[in-house]
């Protein structure tokens, strides 16, 4: 009898197991393709349609990726109230100085806080951003924002273009380093390679 229960007991473990395992499988396949949709609308500029398949993603996956990528499209659709609170989201997450999207959030709350007018706040917060930033990845914006901080004086359109052109390439090197181990962040292809994500 005790063997009989110690075998329903195993079966109801591995069932278990193998529905936690597909249930993981099929949030993160539905989190990877809003993630994919929404990267693809805001590369046309269709912002109210990619903020919204990036909060789909959040609600399959809370992690800070999308959360960063909703700041960012509300940015661009001119309301900084959202941009600010999905920041704020982002910040809390207990993930957010370990991804890849560090430096959008850092880099659009900088944004943000000039847009708005609170230029001795923006400028700080893009200085914290110049000087991780210039930490773990070349750039060849990095010089003319950093003159903007010491001067403080910010041309933002011009900002707004080096900044997103920037943390777009991170992001993109970074990818292809998860995706296939190359690129700048694979440490063992010489010496022109390196580099770290942000902690």
């Amino acid at each position: 009898m005790q063997g009989v229960r110690k075998a329903i007991f195993a079966g109801c473990v591995i069932a278990l197991f193998f529905l936690t395992s597909c249930a993981s499988v099929t949030s993160n396949k539905a989190y990877s393709d809003h993630m994919f949709r929404g990267k693809n609308d805001w590369r046309v500029k269709e912002y109210p349609e990619a903020r919204s398949e990036f909060l789909k993603a959040y609600d399959d996956e809370k992690r800070v990726a999308p959360l960063a990528w909703a700041a960012t499209t509300s940015y661009w659709l001119n309301d900084l109230t959202g941009a600010e609170q999905y920041i704020r989201e982002a910040e809390a997450n207990p993930e957010f100085k370990k991804g890849y999207s560090y430096f959008r959030v850092t880099g659009y709350k900088a944004l943000v806080l000039i847009k708005k007018g609170n230029k001795g706040e923006g400028l700080a917060a893009l200085g914290t951003y110049i000087d991780a930033y210039g930490h773990v990845f070349p750039s060849s914006n990095t010089a003319g924002i950093d003159f903007m901080v010491r001067k403080g004086r910010v041309d933002l359109p011009r900002l707004e273009v080096m900044m997103e052109d920037d943390i777009w390439e991170y992001e993109q090197a970074l990818e292809q380093f998860e995706n296939g181990r190359t690129g700048y962040f694979d440490k063992t292809s010489g010496p022109a390679s390196g580099g770290a994500t942000t902690n």
